[in-house]
């Protein structure tokens, strides 16, 4: 088995889509009242917010109370985060100016990246969830999905580019959702080096944790010299493989190890089943590659998402 690899992953966060409008409003953080509750000196205006200092109340969370030690760890979380930082407002369509009973802006907040866009990939409530200081609360009625709070992380798994017996209208790539919510993948891609390009059908849902076996008319995985790589509906770049040889015509394919995995091994085929024992593997990429060539992307991310320490600053 001739076994050639040259390994460039990059894997990125990418963002479910929602039907939102997080560029309604913007502002400034002047004052954190608590971890959900903020100031926000208003820069562009919505006809709910006027041109002043309006209060944002975080929908979708619920935060313990402002006096306990949890509130105040909070609180003191949101300030580092937001203070003087530009923030953008989806307000709440479903309550009564967008306001709660107390006449706080009810809105999911976007912050803004370096370069001046909205960062999609995490609201700031989603945020407060994450790091420990909100639990999600769906049970007011507002216009918000909470699950489109969350990344996507959808990854080739497994390729079969030399399938046994006949290699026409038989090769195929395997996707993996790596994350706990379903994934939309309608209209994406997989391009390979060869030009073939494969788009996935409109309406394609991959489970939490779930399997996508995608196949192609014709010859259109190479048996040598072959790379994969995905991309979403708008075309960003969400994973590729390494390039890699097949040449043997056995049930063997490339396949991550474990699944969503950084390691790569040549496997017997499981289309649509975890990963057989890495014991039972016939090479693994760290058998051909030194260790400088992991490459696991964890600053670029063309989806938006950024490193919270960079966006801070000193």
């Amino acid at each position: 088995m001739k076994i050639q690899l040259s390994f460039a992953v990059i894997l990125v966060l990418v963002v479910a889509t929602a039907v939102a409008t997080p560029d309604e409003a913007s502002g400034t953080v002047i004052a954190v009242e608590s971890g959900d509750v903020f100031d926000v000196q208003i820069n562009k205006s919505d006809f709910r917010t006027g041109s002043g200092v309006v209060t944002v109340m975080l929908a979708g969370v619920k935060l313990p109370p402002a006096e306990s030690v949890e509130g105040k760890a909070a609180k003191e979380y949101a300030e580092n985060f937001l203070i003087n930082r530009t923030v953008w407002l989806d307000i709440d369509d479903a309550s009564g100016g967008g306001r709660d009973s107390l006449g706080r802006l009810l809105c999911v907040v976007y912050l803004e990246k370096p370069d001046g866009g909205i960062n999609l990939a995490y609201p700031f409530n989603g945020i407060l969830v994450m790091e420990g200081h909100a639990e999600v609360d769906d049970s007011e009625d507002n216009e918000f999905d909470t699950t489109d709070w969350w990344p996507v992380w959808v990854l080739i798994n497994e390729v079969e580019a030399n399938p046994q017996d006949y290699d026409e209208g038989n090769e195929w790539v395997e996707l993996y959702n790596d994350g706990e919510f379903d994934a939309d993948v309608s209209n994406w891609t997989l391009t390979t080096a060869g030009g073939s390009v494969v788009s996935i059908e409109a309406g394609t849902i991959i489970p939490a944790w779930g399997y996508l076996v995608v196949t192609g008319d014709g010859y259109w995985l190479r048996n040598s010299d072959e790379m994969v790589v995905l991309r979403d509906a708008e075309g960003t770049e969400v994973d590729r493989t390494p390039v890699l040889d097949d040449e043997d015509d056995e049930d063997y394919s490339w396949s991550r190890y474990p699944d969503g995995g950084d390691e790569w091994v040549y496997i017997e085929a499981s289309p649509g089943e975890p990963v057989p024992p890495i014991e039972l593997s016939l090479g693994t990429i760290s058998d051909l590659i030194d260790d400088d060539y992991w490459l696991r992307s964890d600053g670029y991310c063309p989806s938006g998402l950024w490193d919270v320490s960079d966006f801070l600053g000193s």
